[in-house]
């Protein structure tokens, strides 16, 4: 006869002990990532909320700020100018309340220096983009205020002619060629009244799905922490025949 306990150190066994010991690690190390995201999403959302409800600045003297080391991301911006039409690029692969499109961005010039800044003008359903005349997607023509978040670029330099990846203002200065503000403005409204392109949504403030996966991920280890010992408990009280 040969007990249930020496069947558990066969060598079947032992690679059985060491993978679920590997999955409670796994399990737990997962949750635990899961949890320290919600937090990153959680400090983000405070910052954005925090920044968002100051008062809305000119976008030079918040500039000025920026350059002194302040955060002015996320802040709300006034700026005025003049679009420049011929400096126009897509964002592609963007969508918005389940409809694929893409971004439009122009540069806009303001009295101050002769600096530029990125407008992301909004969304363009891709259907719109793709039967658009160059014309129809022009921005205003004149002077218009433009009121919206100020963001931080992104670094990305895929793309080809005027679509684009991301919006990267190292980039874009270089395709343009010419001088732009280190951060871009979200359109939030503009003097012009226009259905196309459609405003952009705020940025989203909830938590994410991180603290339901978490859960999941420490369920899973929680069901291995208490199963397997179980079984190993009914295997330990067996005896098999040894012939």
């Amino acid at each position: 006869m040969s007990s249930g306990r020496h069947r558990l150190l066969r060598p079947s066994w032992v690679i059985s002990h060491v993978l679920v010991f590997a999955l409670v690690i796994s399990t737990f190390a997962l949750g635990m990532w899961q949890l320290s995201r919600l937090d990153e999403r959680r400090s983000y959302n405070s910052i954005v909320t925090s920044q968002f409800g100051q008062p809305t600045e000119q976008l030079s003297s918040l500039l000025q700020d920026f350059e002194e080391g302040a955060d002015i991301l996320y802040r709300v911006a006034e700026v005025s100018g003049e679009f420049d039409p011929s400096k126009q690029i897509y964002v592609v692969n963007r969508s918005q309340n389940g409809i694929s499109g893409v971004h439009v961005v122009t540069a806009l010039k303001t009295p101050e220096n002769s600096l530029f800044i990125a407008v992301n003008r909004g969304f363009i359903p891709r259907s719109v983009y793709l039967e658009a005349n160059p014309g129809d997607l022009s921005p205003p023509i004149g002077e218009v205020d433009v009121r919206g978040l100020v963001i931080a670029g992104k670094k990305d330099d895929r793309g080809y002619g005027d679509e684009m990846a991301e919006i990267d203002l190292e980039v874009l200065s270089d395709y343009w060629e010419i001088e732009l503000a280190s951060v871009f403005l979200q359109r939030e409204e503009l003097n012009a009244v226009t259905k196309i392109p459609i405003p952009l949504p705020l940025p989203d403030l909830t938590e994410g799905p991180h603290l339901s996966y978490a859960v999941q991920w420490f369920i899973f280890m929680t069901i291995a922490l208490i199963g397997y010992p179980l079984v190993l408990r009914k295997v330990s009280k067996e005896t098999v025949q040894v012939t």
